[in-house]
């Protein structure tokens, strides 16, 4: 298998101006994807939800199934084409030119909510805002042990969007994944000794020696 470093990691370019604004909802391409248009700039945006990875709806013409429509159903009632959202002022761009960003609705942090509901997974890669990801932590793992959504009895086999898009294209990655409570991280083949609600990952071992963490 082919290994592929960058395809795991979104490379991120920081907003140096960046201000919340407001948007229209235009389309919602999957649980963690949406289109819009800025009220005041009439700009498009593509969006892709921070700290979330949800079921791929259409991944190179594969698909996660059920599970990945129910995902993007969920994300399409929270915030339904037309309806008014913010984009948080501490979003970024990735490479692609998509926003990676907190969605905000009525005061409600749309991310934190899919986490909550069980329609996603943990999605952080360093650097994160330990803050956010301990608030998200604390969402996924009540959906988790609540077995809601892709925790649910019915979708007990669903595969980690991140582990599926390896898949699709037959690459591995080798970027470790950490316990973002206990600080241990491993290599990506011992990814399953991580408690899915609190995996972050970073790009190689040094980074996540150097903030605090240790080899499991």
């Amino acid at each position: 298998m082919q290994v592929l470093l960058s395809y795991l990691f979104l490379i991120l370019v920081p907003l140096t101006s960046w201000s919340a604004i407001s948007v229209k909802v235009n389309s919602i391409h999957d649980g963690d994807t949406l289109n819009a248009t800025g009220i005041s700039d009439a700009k498009k945006y593509k969006i892709r939800l921070l700290g979330v990875d949800t079921p791929e709806v259409d991944f190179f013409n594969h698909s996660q199934g059920e599970i990945a429509q129910k995902s993007r159903a969920a994300l399409q009632a929270l915030i339904p084409e037309g309806s008014v959202v913010q984009i948080s002022d501490d979003s970024q761009t990735d490479k692609h030119g998509r926003v990676l960003g907190r969605i905000l609705a009525d005061g409600r942090d749309i991310n934190k909510e899919m986490l909550r509901q069980g329609w996603g997974y943990l999605y952080f890669i360093f650097p994160f805002d330990k803050r956010l990801v301990s608030d998200y932590i604390k969402a996924a793992q009540e959906a988790y042990e609540n077995s809601r959504g892709v925790f649910a009895k019915d979708f007990a086999f669903t595969e980690e969007p991140y582990q599926f898009r390896m898949k699709v294209q037959n690459l591995e990655g080798k970027n470790p994944v950490a316990d973002f409570e206990t600080k241990k991280i491993v290599a990506p083949e011992s990814l399953q000794n991580i408690p899915v609600w609190k995996r972050v990952f970073f790009p190689n071992f040094e980074f996540a020696l150097q903030n605090g963490y240790k080899k499991f």
